[in-house]
């Protein structure tokens, strides 16, 4: 090995031991490596995995035609989910965008839009068939039936996903959504009870005030044929 190679090697061992101890303080005292990443941005849109189920895809649905407005965890259009978009984008019911004098084919946004994601919140639609028809016919608010039927039955499997209604079905469909249910069961009506058979001494009652009438009746007849 010649001189100058062996120089080259010591400098760049040399350098390698400073660049070592010669780290920010800071980070000798433990700073997390979680923290120097870069945070994941809310207004992305979802990561699908290699094999996407269809609640993976309904998370897709979600971003595009209900996060807007239902916030990116479902949890309503809050002030706090508002902050998160552009500046001049956060008043949503400011003139011409969202209000009454919306351009050509904007619509009017709703002051309140509740959170679809959270405790109890798909209890009120009973099973996963009820949602669907509802989400069907009525979203997304501005275009109500726009989206194809396989994107609406993803959204239904997204929403019960997210609400921690887990089912064994590899894919909910009008065959089964209606087993799927978001409470309890509805229970079946009580049997009415037995109708209780009037008392002994009311038996006699209609009888006898049939007789009474048919005897009014006779002597009013009575009456008006001896006027005649």
């Amino acid at each position: 090995m010649n001189r100058r190679r062996l120089i080259l090697i010591l400098l760049f061992l040399a350098f390698g031991g400073w660049a070592a101890g010669a780290s920010p303080a800071g980070a000798q005292e433990g700073d997390d490596p979680a923290r120097m990443m870069t945070l994941p941005d809310r207004l992305g849109p979802p990561q699908l995995p290699a094999h996407p189920t269809q609640a993976d895809l309904g998370a897709q649905v979600f971003y595009l035609y209900c996060m807007a407005c239902h916030g990116d965890r479902g949890q309503g259009l809050t002030d706090e989910w508002r902050s998160a978009w552009a500046e001049g984008d956060q008043n949503c019911w400011q003139s011409r965008c969202h209000s009454p004098n919306h351009p050509p084919g904007g619509f009017i946004l709703p002051r309140a839009v509740p959170a679809v994601i959270g405790e109890q919140r798909l209890t009120h639609f009973g099973d996963a068939a009820t949602l669907h028809t509802y989400l069907q016919q009525r979203m997304p608010w501005h275009m109500p039936g726009s989206l194809d039927e396989e994107q609406y039955w993803q959204l239904t499997a997204y929403l019960t996903r997210a609400n921690g209604l887990t089912t064994d079905l590899p894919l909910l469909t009008a065959a089964n959504a209606a087993d799927v249910r978001f409470g309890p069961a509805v229970a079946p009506p009580a049997v009415a009870p037995p109708a209780v058979a009037p008392p002994a001494d009311a038996r006699w009652r209609w009888p006898a005030l049939l007789v009474l009438l048919t005897a009014i009746v006779a002597g009013l007849l009575l009456r008006r044929r001896g006027r005649g």
